[in-house]
């Protein structure tokens, strides 16, 4: 292969990486016109199929995780060089980087400290600390909006920074995606090579953003490897080629287990049955019960499952959902409902339909509208109507169920009368309530999700708060 034509390959690979990029990003900019095309490219991702695989997968998903794996081990990790969007930023980054100050790579040798933290990752995730896995799985810290609800997302912000100093170290010691993939792409057939004619100059040892081509002794650790083919670009004679391989030499014993025992470590990761991972920490209880998004089905359920990609947060309508500040090992970071921020639009199923890891069940809306997401709780005291002698009704004219109507009260005015058997926990209430800082009247999240035997109604049309009320 001319120099040219090697050229023109790693610039392919460039080109697709960087247009599967650009595409998540106008799709993050119009999430709700771009919805489509938000969960289509997420459940492509190859961390988020796996925990798809672990809540409950079809026959397609355990196709394409055959696909991928298959390809996996037959290429090497492909996927990491073309088909993750936070292993193209941070190429790009370090390739605009190098536009200022070249980098310069050195080979590392493989060490299992510099897997410590994916395994540890893998390990919690196997027991239900799913937090772990959504701060550092790729496409997760790539997609998810900030922890900080209105602040900078300071994991992507670190990840693009130790690109720039230190390559994509990132892939190799903290990705627990990437560990799977290491552990998939063993004894792949198909990968570069390094011919007998290598000049032994170090060009593509300096240019390695994984530091895993070793210039001196002519050898590739292919399990690193993360098919960036930028070695490829670089060789001056073209002794280093992408092609089939002849067969490695046989593994050391311990070498051997090691990566055996990494891989039964990843897979099973994603395999766990639900009712370990829900006991291993137990659950959140009194006021750290979130309102959970619809689907959601349990706490235990969402916190085992759920990777904090915010997809649902991206596309909600009413922006009600925020990531959790519940610091528990299942919860922080991943979704919940904030009725002060907004409520959960009756008729609205989008965030079910968006989900890539099947932590959110996908609804129709007649299932969505039967859906108990919380219990409303009302403090009478604590009512405008009672406590300052004044009209209001916020409150029962959000109400989408008729679970919360007004009637004459002691006060001699109409107050808010509440049915908790036709509630939803939408928490239009709560929303609509005047009083701050805590709303008269509450939605109170539930463990589990219920289904609330609501009688026909006639269709109700969604509304969105314009204006205060006049109190």
């Amino acid at each position: 292969m001319t120099k040219n034509k090697r050229r023109a390959v790693v610039w392919a690979r460039r080109l697709i990486a960087y247009a599967l990029l650009a595409l998540l990003a106008l799709a993050f900019a119009w999430p709700r016109e771009l919805e489509g095309t938000v969960a289509n490219l997420s459940r492509l991702q190859f961390g988020q199929a796996l925990a798809r695989l672990a809540s409950g997968a079809s026959g397609l998903v355990v196709l394409q995780i055959a696909v991928m794996a298959f390809s996996t081990w037959l290429l090497g990790r492909w996927f990491c060089g073309v088909a993750c969007p936070l292993g193209a930023l941070m190429d790009l980054v370090g390739r605009i980087r190098g536009l200022f100050s070249r980098r310069r790579f050195a080979y590392k040798p493989f060490s299992f400290k510099r897997v410590a933290a994916p395994i540890l990752t893998l390990v919690a995730f196997w027991l239900g600390a799913s937090t772990l896995f959504g701060l550092l799985e790729p496409y997760s810290v790539f997609a998810s909006k900030s922890l900080l609800y209105n602040g900078p997302n300071l994991i992507l912000f670190g990840a693009v920074i130790l690109a720039a100093c230190a390559g994509r170290f990132f892939c190799e010691a903290l990705c627990p995606t990437g560990l799977v993939l290491k552990a998939l792409s063993f004894g792949s057939p198909i990968h570069l090579k390094i011919g007998d004619d290598c000049l032994g100059c170090g060009a593509c040892e300096r240019v390695c953003a994984a530091s895993c081509v070793d210039g001196t002794n002519k050898a590739l650790d292919r399990g690193r490897c993360l098919m960036c083919l930028d070695c490829l670009a670089v060789c001056p004679n073209g002794s280093l080629t992408w092609g089939p391989i002849p067969a490695a030499p046989a593994a050391s014993r311990r070498s051997f287990f090691g990566r055996v025992a990494l891989g039964a470590l990843a897979v099973g990761s994603y395999l766990a049955p639900e009712t370990l991972r829900a006991k291993t920490f137990g659950q959140p209880q009194g006021d750290c019960v979130p309102v959970l998004p619809p689907g959601a089905l349990s706490l235990a359920h969402f916190g085992a499952h759920c990777s904090a990609c915010h997809a649902c947060v991206r596309v909600c309508p009413n922006q009600a959902l925020v990531p959790s500040d519940c610091v528990h090992p299942a919860l922080w970071g991943h979704p919940v409902l904030d009725a002060y921020q907004g409520f959960c639009q009756y008729e609205c199923v989008l965030c079910t339909q968006i989900c890539p890891t099947g932590a959110l069940t996908p609804l129709t809306v007649e299932a969505k509208r039967q859906t108990r997401l919380g219990l409303v709780a009302f403090d009478r005291l604590e009512c405008v109507v009672v406590k300052n002698d004044t009209s209001c009704g916020a409150c029962a004219e959000l109400c989408p169920t008729g679970a919360v109507s007004m009637a004459p009260g002691p006060s001699g005015r109409e107050e808010p009368h509440v049915r908790e058997n036709l509630c939803v926990g939408c928490g239009a209430c709560q929303q609509a309530c005047p009083v701050r800082p805590v709303s008269a009247i509450l939605v109170d999240g539930l463990l589990t999700q219920q289904t609330a035997a609501l009688p026909v109604r006639v269709k109700i049309e969604d509304a969105v708060l314009t204006e205060d009320f006049p109190f």
